[in-house]
C-alpha cells in the first residue's frame, strides 16, 4: 500500500472513470489529497455529474502515468466521508479546493476515499505489482 500511496503523492493527477447516468462511460481529472490511516482521499462538489454517479453507482476505476511511463490502475469502491476533520485537512492541504469551498462545512463540499485493487506498472519487463487498497 506504501507504494501505491508514493505513487499518488508524486503523481496527484489522476483520471477517474464511472459510469455516467446515461449509460455511457464517463472519465474526468481529479487530485489526490493525502493519506489517512491507509486510506488516499480526494474531493468533488455535490453538484458535479461525477458526484450523482458515483452516489448511484459506487465502483471507478482511474489511472495515471509518470513522465518516465509507469503507470497505475486503480478500480474498486468509492465512499463518502462526512467528516469536517478530514474536509478541512483537504481544504488545507491546496489553495484551489480553498477557494472553491471556502469552509469545511460548505454544504457542497464532499471528501471521498477509495477501496479496492491496484496495479502499479511499467514498461521494464518486469511484472506488475499488485495491491489492496
Amino acid at each position: 500500500m506504501n507504494d501505491v500511496i508514493k505513487f499518488l503523492s508524486e503523481n496527484p493527477q489522476q483520471y477517474l472513470a464511472t459510469l455516467g447516468l446515461d449509460g455511457e462511460a464517463k472519465v474526468r481529472p481529479i487530485l489526490y489529497y493525502f493519506e489517512e490511516d491507509g486510506k488516499p482521499y480526494f474531493c468533488t462538489s455535490n453538484q458535479k455529474p461525477m458526484y450523482k454517479e458515483l452516489e448511484a453507482n459506487p465502483n471507478f476505476e482511474m489511472t495515471t502515468a509518470t513522465p518516465e511511463y509507469a503507470w497505475i490502475r486503480i478500480s474498486g469502491k468509492v465512499e463518502f466521508v462526512d467528516s469536517l476533520e478530514l474536509k478541512q485537512k483537504v481544504i488545507d492541504a491546496n489553495e484551489l479546493v480553498k477557494a472553491l469551498y471556502e469552509t469545511a462545512d460548505n454544504p457542497t463540499f464532499e471528501v471521498f476515499t477509495i477501496s479496492g485493487k491496484a496495479t502499479i506498472a511499467d514498461f521494464s519487463g518486469e511484472p506488475p505489482k499488485h495491491y489492496e487498497i
